[in-house]
């Protein structure tokens, strides 16, 4: 198994598989230039999608639960551990959202890049 480089945030997920163009240039490079065995996200990602998908704010051309479900294919999923649980709450961002939170916990346990 190839070793974990970079987790990707909800949006930065999205936006690589979907619409290159709202990335940073620096973000799209690192995306693309990384083979997909290095590339995770967090295991809140999903249900993040899922909410999205449900408020309207994001759709899919196709089915969603297949079209998202191909996605997953390409990036290694991290669960959420105890160290995550409670790194999560103690870390301070700037809109105090608890996806991001999580996100970003996931990235500092497992000493990963966040693209964000």
């Amino acid at each position: 198994m190839a070793r974990l480089k970079y987790l990707l945030d909800t949006h930065a997920f999205l936006w690589a598989a979907t619409d290159e163009e709202r990335l940073s240039s620096k973000a799209a490079r690192a995306i693309s230039t990384t083979p997909y065995e290095q590339l995770a996200i967090s295991d809140v990602t999903p249900h993040e999608v899922g909410l999205l998908l449900h408020a309207g704010r994001i759709s899919f051309r196709g089915a969603p639960a297949t079209i998202f479900g191909h996605l997953l294919d390409y990036v290694t999923v991290l669960p959420i551990t105890l160290d995550i649980a409670i790194a999560a709450p103690a870390l301070s961002l700037p809109r105090g959202d608890q996806f991001d939170r999580m996100i970003t916990a996931t990235a500092k346990v497992h000493r990963l890049t966040l693209v964000t």
